[in-house]
């Protein structure tokens, strides 16, 4: 690919060439992390199997869910259609959630509504830039075209949830995702860090006899 992209005549060969660029080869998963990986998948599917069915909706009325019935669905990478009414200008916004989406919902809801919250994400800022401007506007959402994955485990290298986000808003054009959340880091790995584990309750002495002395009274 180097020989290809940056031959001698580019001029850029200097600083991308055979001698300048290093391909390591631990970014790719071992043989032992693909077996655990396949081992994985197949005892999902068979926990899966076993697994009640689980209830997607709790909509009073299911035609007025935002995800047509699926509003309960958790680990997903979802997308929000947001359409100007008179123009049909549309933008799209790319976003996750571990837990349910009707979850993540309500938080978008309320940083539409609460000025103080209009900077939580990219879709509220330009919420808030038509609200400001008396545009009229409509948001869609879906996860159909998009992915439901799994969340983050301890010992992995990489976040599922995350890096499924990031592949699907840069392949879409007009999204309102920024170049900065390519390189943000996972919060789903902070729950496990070792300084977010609950401390242990602290242990009271009372072997020891209480003291007695009346002049310390």
């Amino acid at each position: 690919m180097i020989d290809q992209h940056f031959p001698k005549t580019n001029k850029l060969h200097k600083i991308f060439n055979r001698n300048t660029v290093k391909v390591s080869y631990s970014c790719t998963h071992n043989v032992n992390q693909t077996i655990r990986n396949h081992n994985k998948k197949l005892l999902q599917q068979h926990r899966n199997e076993k697994a009640p069915t689980e209830t997607t909706c709790n909509c009073r009325q299911i035609e007025n869910c935002q995800l047509k019935g699926h509003c309960l669905t958790k680990c997903i990478v979802y997308k929000a259609t947001v359409t100007e009414t008179k123009t049909n200008r549309k933008h799209n916004y790319v976003g996750l959630t571990e837990n349910t989406f009707k979850t993540r919902y309500n938080h978008h809801k309320s940083s539409f509504k609460l000025e103080h919250e209009k900077a939580s994400t990219s879709l509220s800022e330009h919420i808030w830039a038509l609200k400001d401007k008396n545009i009229d506007y409509k948001i869609e959402w879906q996860i159909g075209l998009l992915k439901k994955t799994r969340p983050y485990m301890p010992g992995e290298k990489t976040c599922p949830l995350c890096l499924e986000k990031k592949t699907c808003y840069t392949k879409k054009r007009g999204s309102l995702n920024v170049r900065k959340e390519i390189f943000s880091h996972c919060a789903h790995r902070r729950k496990f860090w070792l300084s977010n584990a609950p401390q242990p309750a602290t242990l009271v002495n009372t072997d020891q006899p209480a003291n007695t002395d009346q002049s310390a009274i």
